[in-house]
């Protein structure tokens, strides 16, 4: 039975990006998009919360679909730069996945530093729980990605939301010991010689379409059209 995964990408659009006419909440759905992506074509089954859901009803749908790993996806703000990755706790369960992840993303991050795996308390103001690891069934990681309110990582993040998410990937498959499938470079289509053939060619229409519609009697698909001769 493949492996649920849950993935609840931020809701929030007031948090607006240092670079272009953007926000966090468009950003971890495409970074979330990207996760699925690659997700899938490594066997595993996946629910994306939809751009916008109000995080209370994502838990609850978390839950009820009975996902293994609920994976919260999120930019950061504060003037610092690289991943964040949070758990409820750092007993063992959690850190299978968050440790991974976190890695994945590092090697991936604009400047290869980050803040490591975090229990949650540590690093939100006023030491709350993340209601995304307090309230939800399935082990649960909650990903900063990089920081957004400084412009150069904000336009790294907008460039880089495949690459994001495929880090969420390649973690999740080490977590479970799978190895990573990439995906396949399109091929280009061959390029194929066509043959056309030129039945007549008048100066009257009439007998243009006169043989036209015997063609068409014979089964072939002829076309007319009008040139103009140069001198």
């Amino acid at each position: 039975m493949a492996v649920k995964i849950y993935l609840s990408p931020s809701n929030q659009n007031g948090n607006r990006y240092a670079y272009g006419s953007t926000n966090e909440m468009e950003q971890c759905n495409r970074i979330a998009a990207a996760a699925e992506k690659h997700l899938r074509r490594n066997g595993y089954e996946v629910k994306r919360a939809p751009k916008g859901q109000d995080m209370t009803q994502s838990i609850r749908e978390s839950n009820a679909w009975g996902a293994a790993l609920h994976l919260a996806i999120h930019t950061n703000a504060g003037g610092g730069s690289g991943p964040l990755v949070m758990v409820y706790s750092k007993a063992p369960g959690n850190l299978k996945y968050a440790q991974p992840v976190y890695d994945a993303l590092l090697t991936r991050s604009a400047r290869k530093k980050g803040y490591g795996v975090r229990v949650g308390t540590e690093m939100t103001a006023g030491n709350y729980m993340p209601a995304e690891l307090s309230g939800t069934n399935a082990v649960a990681v909650y990903c900063e990605c990089e920081f957004h309110d400084q412009e150069p990582l904000a336009k790294w993040i907008v460039a880089n939301v495949d690459g994001l998410g495929e880090a969420i990937a390649k973690g999740i498959c080490k977590a479970d010991n799978r190895t990573y499938q990439p995906e396949k470079p399109s091929v280009p289509k061959a390029s194929q010689t066509v043959y056309r053939v030129q039945v007549g060619a008048f100066y009257e229409k009439a007998n243009a379409d006169a043989l036209a519609k015997r063609l068409k009697q014979d089964g072939y698909k002829p076309i007319v059209k009008a040139d103009t001769l140069r001198s």
